[in-house]
């Protein structure tokens, strides 16, 4: 089982104890995977991403391309059971190889 432990204090993700990524990738990578396991659901699109407040973009030039770009490359680097595949024109999917244990630690802890 895949531990994935979110940091609410600034978004940071641990896969297994180990340092991901941070930031609104890290917002990115927690909803979608939330949303897997409520759901099952692999199924994305950037559109939808723009609008969910649990990511908190940027008002100004979010460049959520570039921010999933990142994400999919650390989660390769580190190679993770997790990927994020272009499935079209600003549509993904969320791939798990693993059953992931979510674990959230919220702010001040």
């Amino acid at each position: 089982m895949l531990e994935v432990r979110h940091y609410a204090e600034n978004d940071s993700i641990f896969l297994d104890g180990r340092y991901l990524i941070k930031g609104v990738a890290g917002a990115i990578l927690w909803a979608l995977l939330n949303d897997f396991a409520a759901s099952g659901r692999t199924a994305f699109s950037n559109r939808e991403l723009r609008l969910d407040p649990r990511i908190r973009l940027p008002d100004i030039s979010d460049n959520l391309e570039a921010r999933l770009i990142l994400l999919g490359r650390r989660l390769v680097e580190h190679q993770a059971p997790i990927r994020i595949d272009k499935t079209g024109r600003g549509c993904f999917e969320l791939r798990i190889e693993r059953p992931l244990a979510l674990l959230h630690t919220p702010h001040g802890v």
